[in-house]
């Protein structure tokens, strides 16, 4: 490739940051998802943590602001969290599987609390 063909270093901490945005959007829409589904979300999250590496060592190489630093130390952070959510839901099955079938059914509010409170109570058991 000749220079031009190549991206700027500027284009490639931009494309970075958006990876992380987007490993983000959709580690928390895995999240959301029914239990079968959101094993998606660790795997996305650690997409995320890649992607937040990656602007680390990109940073590293040129003058960029604070907000670069910024932005990956955010991505980072979150995908760690969300990722963390996603897998204790994972690691509590069954507790997770009868709260959101419980929630499907649930129609009023006092259900909806009947649920958490159900779900809370079977986390300590």
């Amino acid at each position: 490739m000749s220079e031009q063909e190549q991206p700027s270093h500027r284009r490639k901490v931009a494309d970075a940051i958006l990876w992380i945005v987007a490993a983000m959007i959709a580690t928390y829409a895995a999240m959301t998802l029914p239990l079968p589904y959101k094993v998606a979300a660790p795997v996305l999250a650690i997409a995320g943590v890649v992607a937040a590496i990656r602007l680390f060592r990109l940073a590293a190489k040129g003058e960029h602001t604070m907000l670069v630093w910024l932005a990956g130390t955010a991505g980072l952070v979150g995908a760690v969290f969300f990722g963390g959510v996603a897998t204790s839901q994972i690691i509590m099955w069954g507790p997770t599987q009868s709260y959101e079938q419980c929630l499907s059914e649930a129609l009023t509010d006092r259900a909806l609390v009947t649920c958490e409170e159900q779900y809370s109570h079977s986390l300590w058991d």
